[in-house]
């Protein structure tokens, strides 16, 4: 564990529970399981960074990774999959605090840039504003919980309410599955059918592994898989991670050839009677792959409108290693010049 005064990078398991018991209100994404799973996406070290000033504490996750160009040279750091970012209990201010020292130790160790997925429920971008670059992405949506579930269902949008109805004509069922091998190989191979459908990058692919360990418990969230079966088949499923206060539709995926029959209308439509009946106040279903696209406004068919701001946060530290890191990089491939950092936005060799 490495120190000073105030702030604390941590590593083990104990540490990070620790950590964990001073806060109330931390949600499924700050556990120590859900950023060893990315880790492994990563393929580089999950760390957190802990800072309190008397009553006032902050907790931020992030994975440290090595830029390959100069192996070991030189870092970054990013949350993991999902959101995230500095999370506060108590006065706010601290954040300003925290950077001062979180600087020192990033520069210590060679850590030339900072992404920042923020956590749209928790709006923390807000108070971290005027210590990194924020940039809008886009909106996510979520159901309101604390309503009865007859109001929810209500202000579902005509068109979903028809889809509801067709799936259960259908006779689609609904259920909580067991967390077996065969049930987790099932969801693998309807996610890999579903990610092929929608063109995704390979980050979005995961092995069989991360998906049994995806579906383990965690100190602060439980996860949990539903299918939809149709004639005896699953067509459709997802993960859904409960918190102390939020769920999230974590992943999802369908059989192409059954969308006619609606599914994944009435598969949310259980999530959200399941999440409610868990005592969560929100579901959060996330947001699109562009603003406003045809996912989000099936996502927002179930939710009235109930969206949130979506913001990551951007920071260069050493601004002169910065750009010659990008130099190198454009020197042999074309990159994304609105990515960031910006030589990790390859796209091909020239």
């Amino acid at each position: 564990m490495g120190c000073n005064q105030l702030l604390k990078i941590i590593s083990q398991k104990n540490d990070w529970e620790r950590v964990l018991n001073l806060f109330k209100n931390l949600d499924v994404y700050y556990s120590y399981e859900y950023g060893k799973l990315f880790e492994r996406v990563e393929k580089d070290e999950l760390l957190g960074a802990y800072f309190e000033r008397r009553n006032d504490r902050l907790f931020y996750p992030f994975i440290l990774r090595s830029i390959n160009i100069f192996e070991g040279l030189y870092y970054d750091i990013v949350t993991p999959y999902g959101y995230g970012g500095p999370y506060v209990e108590g006065d706010k201010n601290i954040v300003g605090e925290f950077y001062k020292e979180f600087e020192q130790y990033c520069s210590e160790k060679r850590i030339i840039t900072e992404t920042i997925r923020f956590h749209p429920l928790l709006k923390n971008h807000d108070y971290c504003k005027s210590v990194i670059n924020l940039q809008y992405i886009r909106q996510t949506t979520a159901v309101d919980l604390e309503d009865s579930l007859i109001n929810i269902r209500d202000k579902y949008t005509s068109m979903n309410k028809r889809n509801i109805k067709k799936a259960i004509k259908n006779n689609i069922r609904c259920f909580v599955a067991e967390k077996t091998l065969e049930n987790i190989n099932i969801f693998k191979e309807l996610y890999e059918e579903t990610m092929d459908r929608n063109k995704a990058l390979d980050y979005y692919y995961f092995d069989q592994e991360f998906f049994i360990n995806q579906l383990e418990n965690t100190k602060i969230s439980e996860s949990y898989l539903l299918f939809a079966e149709y004639d005896s088949e699953i067509i459709a499923g997802v993960i859904v991670l409960i918190g102390k206060n939020f769920a999230h539709y974590h992943l999802g995926a369908s059989r192409t050839e059954f969308l006619k029959l609606r599914p994944n209308n009435l598969l949310f439509d259980f999530m959200i009677e399941f999440s409610k009946q868990k005592g969560c106040s929100l579901l959060h279903l996330g947001g699109g792959y562009q603003e406003n696209d045809g996912l989000f406004q099936f996502k927002t068919s179930f939710t009235n409108g109930n969206n949130y701001d979506y913001y990551i946060g951007k920071r260069i530290y050493n601004p002169k290693v910065y750009e010659e890191l990008n130099r190198l990089i454009e020197e042999k491939y074309e990159v994304n010049p609105n990515y960031f950092p910006k030589y990790r936005g390859i796209l091909k060799k020239k």
